[in-house]
Order: C-alpha cells, then structure tokens, then sequence
C-alpha cells in the first residue's frame, strides 16, 4: 500500500513537546501517523503537523458524514467533483449531495472507512 505525507493545520504550537503530544492525535483524527515533523507556518496563529497517509483506507467501520464543497450549481458537477472533493478527507463520495445555501455552499456526502 502506497503512502504519502501531508501537512495538516494544527493551529498555533508553542513548543516541540506541545507538538509532539497533539501531533499523534491530530494524526489519528487523519487516520494517519504523525512523522513527529512539525512547523509553524503563521507565527502565534498557524502551525502544522507532518502526517503519513495511506493512499487506500482498510477496515471493517465505515461513518458518512457532511462535508463544505463550495456552490455546486448540478448534480453533475457534484458528481464530477465530489470524489476529489472526498479524496481530499480521506474518503469516498456516496455520490448524495445538497445545497444549504442557493449560490454560496453545497455539501457532499462522504464515507469514511476505518
């Protein structure tokens, strides 16, 4: 199974041992591994955790939920953008979509396996 490494959002660390404690639970919330890497991108506002991902997600749990995708103005541009969209979480689009707010945000329904 392939992996990849991304930077996630941490909000701001003050320390290496601060980051070190969150980093493995932000990481878990990613389904994935903390590299122990970290760095503050915005000072006293934004920092981030380097988290290994795998590139296909295994387990006998799954969980759907809602998730922002911007205006999507047809079910076809939902469908042709929801599983990148999904990708971006670590998960697979249902293909179920819904405007919450007419030409400003539609969400996606996605489904985490784990």
């Amino acid at each position: 199974m392939a992996k990849y490494t991304v930077d996630i959002p941490a909000g701001p660390l003050w320390s290496n041992d601060e980051a070190q404690q969150v980093g493995p639970k932000i990481a878990a919330a990613h389904q994935g591994r903390f590299t122990g890497q970290w760095t503050t991108v915005v000072p006293s506002q934004m920092s981030v955790v380097a988290v290994e991902l795998d590139t296909e997600k295994s387990g006998s749990h799954t969980y759907k939920t809602t998730v922002l995708a911007g205006p999507l103005w047809s079910n076809n541009e939902a469908q042709t953008v929801g599983p990148n969209i999904a990708a971006s979480y670590g998960a697979k689009f249902t293909g179920q979509w819904n405007t919450i707010v007419q030409g400003v945000m539609s969400v996606i329904e996605i489904e985490y396996t784990f």
